[in-house]
């Protein structure tokens, strides 16, 4: 401890500078945590919410990516031919998808607003494929579509699966806590 002259006699103080240093030092700390747990809500909230309106496009290019992949082996398409294929089917199944989700439960709607949809894909692809390619896409477009609607079924059953899973998870981890 320093030491302090007071009327020619030497004797040892406790700083009292000291003690309000270490006091501010414990009250910035207590700030600072309450400050970064703010941060971390405040991130968090966002990232939940930019990864619910997220979840379209994942979909879109999962539903994209499988039904490129189909056609680039059974089209036998070019790189060329098989990275624009992939860009107008990642368009095609983000339009759909958002149709989809906007008019869930009229199929008749969704069905007649994706046919518009996919017979712009069709004149698209006619200049993309050659004439041998897209003759055997216009013929196999039913099949395209029925390998489209399993890809979808597949994703959505997994989904209903992971749901169960996590609300599982959360009944469990709520019961436990009220132990």
């Amino acid at each position: 401890m320093p030491e302090s002259f007071h009327g020619g006699l030497r004797f040892k103080t406790t700083m009292p500078q000291e003690r309000m240093k270490s006091i501010e030092n414990t009250k910035n700390t207590k700030i600072m945590k309450k400050l970064l747990v703010i941060t971390l809500m405040v991130f968090g909230t966002v990232y939940g919410a930019f990864a619910t309106g997220n979840n379209v496009t994942v979909i879109a290019e999962k539903r994209a990516n499988h039904l490129t992949d189909q056609m680039i082996r059974e089209l036998r398409l070019n790189n060329y031919q098989a990275n624009k294929i992939r860009e107008i089917n990642l368009d095609v199944a983000a339009q759909i998808t958002e149709i989809e989700q906007k008019h869930e439960g009229n199929e008749q709607l969704i069905t007649e607003k994706c046919k518009e949809v996919l017979a712009v894909r069709d004149l698209e692809f006619e200049d993309i494929l050659s004439t041998v390619q897209y003759n055997d896409y216009f013929g196999d477009r039913k099949v395209y579509s029925k390998v489209d609607r399993e890809f979808m079924a597949s994703l959505n059953e997994q989904g209903s699966q992971n749901l169960a899973t996590n609300e599982k998870a959360t009944e469990n981890t709520t019961a436990s806590n009220v132990n």
